[in-house]
């Protein structure tokens, strides 16, 4: 045979011997698996797992058990016991443990609260480049809290954290460059590291960017690019923005002119506590711009804005009670207010000067003594009011005669000390609020109408209370969520209702984003009920539902659960903006619960709430 054919028949047998090797190894590969495998292991199964291996000293294992009872996922809740495993994964170098353990020691949770030990344990976490950690770090010599007060140990781990892309580090940097803390001021700088993180969607970057273009620091003076960059940070809810906003639309700088734009922006940011959009919005209902004119609602916002201590809006109620505009006319509040504002620097102080002056020459001594005491008892988040006016926001008609439970609603706690929200509508025009089945009152602290929100203090002592999500705006269309309230309370269980549903829309009626859309069922009584996620944490409180008799009147069919909730962002920004103290709960690794454990929760810190009139 020629070499060459003895040549290509040992190649094809070896071809042949490869290819039944390859065969026989893929067969060996792709066997069918047993029947007997074991099943996905039940939570029980899986945490005695997780408890086997921390025991054994797995620092993973430690740290994951330490975020299981710091939420209270798939174990008791125990901030304590939270430490004492973060601790153990801390000293073996577990940089999330020791990061965690820095938050426990700073809000006090498991351990006594303690700055100086939260940095202390950020220290090491920041040691080993935790971008988190080194923010914080930041902060803390920024602040001076845990720390000496120390500008350029601010920048130094600022500098650290922006390197590694953390937006808020950036924003920081930037500030501090804007501020010249820590560093020479250099506004071309500051853009430089606003830029950064404003590309990463950071709000406030955003918002100081559109600063800067509006005044021409660090970049060329652009009104178009400054709403631009507005535009971006007020569609996350900055307040800020929100309300250059509504100046920009109102003076047609960098946007066409539209006074009712600038109304819905004052809105959004008013909403959120915001004194000079709530002062602006007073102008627009006195002057019935953007909206019909109305005097009543411009002193509404007036007060807001004046309670906080803005100064314009303190001259406008002057204005407003001298001429008798939206109020009764009365000199005695008119020289009140204007002594106040009188008290600030400026033009707008210098004018109420003159009015108060002007009021004390036709005013008795009696009068501009109660005018005086008024105004030197006053104090940040107050309304003056006349001797005889309700100090609560209740009416007094000065009608005598028994009180009758008119409606009921839900509410439910916010804070260890008993704040408790529910609707506006809920307590609007009731002379009394109770707690069903006490005797004792409910205060009403005060109330948002434009949000349809009220702060109430519960008498007694308060132990639970809600858990508010950390983080509302990332709320997704489609999420599941539960309410729990007391509907049609006279009928229905007196032990609350639980129903679940989804968030259909993360805007309510008319696109509004201070409204969530759902599905769960409401009904009389319902207003005011927490909308919470699947994790317990609330998301939302029950607000309205769309009148099935408008809606068949208008399309001729029925709606089905259309129902609306002020969002978790309004709700924490009306809390902030009130200094309640509530708390929120974890984001990441939370375990979703039971309908029965959510509802079991939620018994313990909601409520009826009766207004009697």
């Amino acid at each position: 045979m020629p070499l060459k054919n003895i040549r290509m028949c040992a190649m094809g047998k070896l071809f042949l011997i490869l290819l039944f090797v390859a065969a026989v190894g893929a067969c060996s590969e792709t066997s069918p698996p047993s029947s007997k495998q074991e099943a996905t292991p039940s939570p029980e199964k899986r945490l005695m797992e997780l408890q086997k291996q921390a025991d054994s000293g797995d620092a993973e294992a430690q740290y994951n058990l330490g975020l299981m009872y710091s939420e209270g996922d798939g174990v008791p809740k125990n901030a304590a016991k939270a430490v004492e495993w973060y601790q153990k994964a801390a000293a073996q170098g577990n940089e999330k443990a020791q990061y965690n353990l820095g938050w426990m020691y700073y809000f006090g949770e498991g351990v006594p609260k303690n700055a100086a030990k939260a940095v202390e344990w950020w220290q090491k976490a920041a040691a080993q480049g935790d971008a988190k950690a080194q923010y914080n770090l930041g902060g803390m010599y920024n602040r001076g809290d845990g720390v000496p007060k120390d500008a350029a140990k601010a920048v130094e781990w600022y500098q650290k954290a922006a390197a590694q892309g953390n937006a808020d580090a950036q924003f920081s940097l930037g500030f501090m460059y804007a501020k010249g803390e820590g560093v020479p001021k250099n506004a071309a700088k500051a853009v430089e590291w606003y830029q950064k993180a404003a590309a990463q969607g950071n709000a406030g970057a955003q918002y100081r960017l559109g600063m800067m273009y509006e005044d021409g620091e660090g970049v060329p003076k652009d009104a178009a690019k400054a709403a631009e960059w507005y535009q971006k940070a007020a569609a996350q809810g900055n307040v800020g923005a929100q309300s250059m906003l509504g100046m920009m639309y109102r003076n047609g700088k960098g946007v066409p002119k539209d006074a009712a734009k600038a109304v819905e922006w004052y809105q959004k940011a008013a909403a959120q506590g915001n004194a000079g959009a709530q002062y602006r919005l007073g102008i627009m209902y006195h002057n019935g711009e953007g909206v019909p004119k109305d005097t009543a609602k411009a002193v509404e916002w007036y007060q807001k804005a004046a309670a906080q201590g803005n100064v314009g809006a303190q001259l406008g109620l002057t204005v407003m009670y001298d001429q008798g505009e939206g109020v009764p006319k009365d000199w005695v509040l008119a020289y009140a207010w204007a002594n106040l504002a009188a008290a600030q620097e400026g033009k707008q102080g210098r004018l109420a000067k003159k009015f108060r002056d002007l009021y004390s020459k036709y005013m008795s001594s009696a009068q501009r003594a109660e005018a005086e005491r008024l105004s030197s008892n006053w104090k940040l988040g107050q309304v003056l009011r006349r001797e005889g006016e309700s100090a609560s926001g209740f009416g007094n008609d000065g009608e005598s005669g028994t009180l009758a439970k008119k409606n009921t609603g839900t509410a439910f706690v916010v804070s260890k000390d008993g704040h408790a929200i529910t609707n506006y509508h809920v307590v609007a025009d009731c002379k009394e609020l109770r707690v069903q089945g006490r005797i004792e009152l409910i205060q009403l602290v005060t109330r948002d109408e434009v949000s349809d929100l009220a702060l109430l203090k519960m008498p007694g002592e308060t132990r639970a209370t809600a858990t508010l999500a950390p983080y509302p705006a990332s709320l997704r269309q489609g999420q599941d969520i539960v309410v729990f309230g007391f509907p049609l309370d006279s009928v229905l269980s007196s032990g609350g209702n639980l129903t679940p549903g989804v968030v259909s829309a993360i805007t309510g009626l008319g696109n509004n984003s201070n409204q969530i859309q759902i599905t769960a069922p409401i009904q009389p009584g319902s207003s005011g009920s927490p909308v919470m996620s699947k994790k317990g944490q609330v998301v939302g409180v029950v607000s309205m539902k769309l009148s099935d008799a408008a809606m068949a009147k208008y399309t001729g069919n029925l709606p089905q659960n259309v129902n609306f909730a002020v969002s978790g962002q309004t709700l924490k920004a009306f809390l902030d903006a009130n200094r309640v103290p509530y708390k929120t709960g974890w984001s990441f690794l939370s375990w979703e619960k039971s309908l029965a454990d959510l509802g079991d929760e939620a018994r313990k810190w909601t409520t009826v709430v009766e207004c009697w009139k």
